[in-house]
């Protein structure tokens, strides 16, 4: 019995348990907004507006130029790479591809040639959208790949919507009719691949089907009641899960404005929203943390118009809410709950009934269930700790051409979250730990294994550990111990300068520490739990990197 809590008490009102997804295609939250409401503000970038008209209009061009070149189609849908900082373009492109029934793969634009290249091998795409500034990188990853090149195209940042003298409708070439768009089934179809450390450990492509995006944009636009008189804030980074599903999809389908941010800054995010008079703002606990650094005492002016705040990435951090309240007392932090595979937001606190410290209750139409984590199939009593388990619209299809990591993460319609959790007297749900060896550094996931690989590499290391030490600041930090060979230097100051170009910097060690040896247990595994308790040994350590 999944049911067991009276979470419908808890609901705001007008939102019910029962949840029904409208089946169409995830562009079409953009066209329909557009036909509503064309004339109203859709993005807000630099220092001018574009309205949800030419938005959409924009895209429809994109659209028609991915058709007209042979891409999108129903079987074998073509890929296309969205390599972008927050900017329209990424906006443009995104619905375009979708609308071209293409599949988008947004890459972070903190990976190194590298990261990107196993990106490309995995999924292959035929058209890639880059950030003219990193064109030297991109043709190393195409190169490191070993797949054909795509066909591409380089764009600079906002350029496509800096302001023209000329008048918008003679911006807009009106002759272009984009063709039909193939068909498409939305419980069915690949929108996007995500890609994750995944439930199951290393890197792997979540496929989002249209039904699951459009699932998770409404489960957050009925929980908050969005409307088009919201602006939101986009400083989440839009190829991330979060920024792309609950500040991107969610603001299009409510026909909210988005005041888009760049990229992160303090100092600019808090002019952002005196600016744009944000209403509603989405961000790490590192970011909110930040702000409140940069604002001072002046916090309660910059966030005047926000009527709430949603903070994420807050396992390990809880210095957070008590430091907000004390800042902002009149706009309420809301914690919630989620992960790629879920697209991402499982759960939430409700806006009138907030509980700090636990990440809420289940959105409408999703089912969570505490099960053991030795048998899955097995759900924990009441009151029992045990492996966050989801059910609903917005759990993804699979894993992209990696079926036994789907078989392992999806257990009789269940998704296993890897996360260890438990449920308070009312049904507010509370993070515990993670099952699964991850590291959550400001919101991004680092698998310790990928960073340990690299750091193996090293002619002088010979075992790497690395964990997840707490930090007030960002969550956590990762933190290498290390093993030197005989005889090699017992020297870690070139480490920050090897991983450099191997690691985007969310995943290179903040600290180093040369250990005689690494504690394992029976079988030989390494006892993070023990590093992690361990006070910190003095040999090796550097500054933290910021």
């Amino acid at each position: 019995m999944t049911d067991r809590y009276d979470w419908q008490r808890l609901y705001p009102p007008e939102v019910k348990r029962q949840f029904e997804v409208p089946l169409k295609p995830l562009w079409r939250l953009l066209e329909e907004t557009a036909q509503r409401t064309p004339e109203a503000p859709a993005l807000l970038f630099r220092d001018y507006s574009v309205s949800y008209r030419r938005l959409w209009k924009h895209s429809e061009i994109a659209s028609a130029q991915m058709r007209a070149r042979g891409y999108g189609n129903a079987k074998g849908a073509a890929r296309v790479l969205l390599w972008l900082p927050n900017c329209p373009e990424f906006v443009t492109q995104y619905f375009g591809a979708l609308r071209a029934g293409c599949i988008v793969t947004a890459a972070s634009m903190h990976l190194t040639a590298e990261e990107l290249s196993k990106i490309l091998a995995d999924t292959d795409p035929a058209i890639a959208i880059i950030d003219m500034a990193r064109a030297l990188e991109f043709d190393a990853a195409v190169r490191q790949a070993g797949v054909q090149e795509p066909r591409t195209y380089y764009l600079e940042p906002g350029k496509e919507y800096a302001p023209n003298p000329l008048k918008d409708s003679d911006l807009l070439p009106s002759v272009i009719t984009p063709p039909p768009p193939p068909r498409c089934r939305p419980d069915l179809d690949v929108a996007v691949l995500q890609y994750t450390s995944g439930t199951t450990g290393g890197l792997k492509a979540a496929m989002m089907s249209h039904r699951n995006l459009v699932a998770n944009a409404l489960q957050n636009n009925q929980w908050f009641g969005w409307t088009d008189k919201d602006v939101v804030l986009g400083a989440l980074p839009l190829y991330h899960t979060w920024g792309m599903c609950c500040v991107m999809n969610a603001a299009i389908a409510a026909g909210a404005a988005i005041a888009l941010v760049e990229h992160f800054q303090p100092q600019e995010v808090l002019e952002t929203l005196v600016r744009h008079k944000v209403t509603v703002a989405y961000g790490s606990a590192t970011m909110f943390l930040r702000l409140l650094e940069a604002a001072g005492s002046e916090a309660p002016r910059y966030f005047e118009s926000v009527r709430y705040v949603k903070a994420g990435a807050m396992l390990v951090s809880g210095m957070l809410p008590e430091k907000w309240r004390a800042a902002c007392p009149k706009v309420p932090m809301i914690n919630g709950y989620g992960l790629t595979e879920a697209s991402p937001e499982v759960t939430n606190n409700p806006p009138h009934a907030v509980k700090y410290h636990t990440v809420g209750v289940p959105l409408p139409g999703t089912d969570v269930r505490l099960a053991d984590p030795e048998n899955p199939r097995r759900e924990m009593e009441r009151g029992k700790e045990g492996e966050v388990q989801v059910r609903g619209p917005q759990v993804m299809l699979g894993y992209w051409n990696q079926m036994e990591s789907t078989r392992e993460a999806i257990v009789d319609g269940w998704l296993r979250t890897g996360d260890l959790g438990k449920f308070d007297e009312e049904g507010y749900l509370r993070i515990v730990d993670r099952l699964k060896d991850l590291i959550k550094f400001r919101g991004y996931s680092v698998y310790p294994s990928e960073v340990e690989k690299v750091l193996l590499t090293h002619p002088g290391v010979a075992e790497a550990c690395v964990v997840g030490m707490p930090d007030p600041i960002d969550g956590e930090v990762p933190v290498a111990f290390l093993v030197f060979k005989p005889g090699a230097p017992q020297d870690v100051t070139d480490l920050p300068r090897f991983v450099e170009p191997h690691l985007a910097s969310f995943k290179r060690p903040r600290r180093f520490h040369i250990v005689s040896e690494i504690p394992k247990n029976a079988v030989g595994k390494p006892l993070k739990r023990v590093l992690r308790q361990a006070p910190e040994p003095v040999t090796g350590k550097l500054p933290k990197l910021r």
